[in-house]
């Protein structure tokens, strides 16, 4: 575990700067995070964009499993985007309160459908978790489980490693690409609605195959939520 002493020597070589306004001290400053409010990501299809809607459109819905999908911020915000990259890409931790927080003041806007939902998440291969330290998709479903007092359990691992998706271009992005990469967790009886949790939700091929594993065995309704939608 890192020291107190270790923190503040890695914090002065290495200063933070607030992702909204530039000052020097965290990633987001006392003053942006009190008075920063993002755009709420819009309702529509998160596979095709039809608007109106979270739910997957009626069009969408023959290729897919993921029922819909609820999101704190476009991944479009800057101030998101950055914070996201901070946590996962360079392992600033700083980054957790932050956004729990955010989806703190924002939960009765991301409230899901009102069913007995279960939280779970879209696993890190384990591999990347070891190399990451964390999962961020299960600390996700970790704070929707508060936010929302509904129980959080993990029913799927990844078991083929993938590139990030938020890194690879939408053109080389195809959904039912991996739907090999997920198994269920042996020795699990599933519930038939669950929230499934994850940090970005770009194309839907990683959610989407997640969500198929977990309808073919046995889930009625698999909603997804997440912090920024692309």
């Amino acid at each position: 575990m890192e020291s107190r002493l270790g923190r503040l020597a890695i914090e002065t070589l290495f200063p933070r700067f607030c992702v909204s306004c530039k000052r020097e001290g965290s990633l987001l400053c006392e003053v942006c995070e009190q008075e920063w409010t993002p755009v709420s990501a819009l309702a529509s299809c998160a596979f095709c964009g039809e608007l109106g809607s979270d739910r997957t459109c009626t069009s969408c819905c023959e290729d897919v499993y993921l029922d819909g999908l609820t999101a704190f911020a476009p991944y479009g915000n800057t101030v998101v985007r950055e914070l996201l990259g901070h946590w996962k890409y360079h392992g600033d931790r700083s980054v957790e309160r932050i956004l729990e927080g955010c989806l703190k003041k924002a939960s009765l806007r991301l409230s899901p459908p009102v069913l007995p939902f279960y939280a779970t998440s879209v696993p890190l291969h384990e591999k990347r978790r070891r190399e990451r330290g964390f999962d961020q998709a299960d600390l996700v479903a970790q704070w929707a489980g508060e936010l929302f007092g509904i129980p959080h359990e993990t029913f799927v691992r990844r078991v083929r490693s993938t590139n990030p998706q938020a890194r690879t271009s939408h053109e080389l992005r195809r959904v039912g690409e991996m739907d090999d990469a997920f198994k269920m967790m042996d020795g699990i009886q599933i519930p038939d609605h669950l929230l499934l949790c994850d940090d970005v939700f770009t194309s839907g091929t990683t959610m989407d195959a997640a969500a198929r594993v977990l309808k073919e065995a046995g889930a009625k309704t698999v909603w997804g939520f997440v912090i920024a939608k692309g």
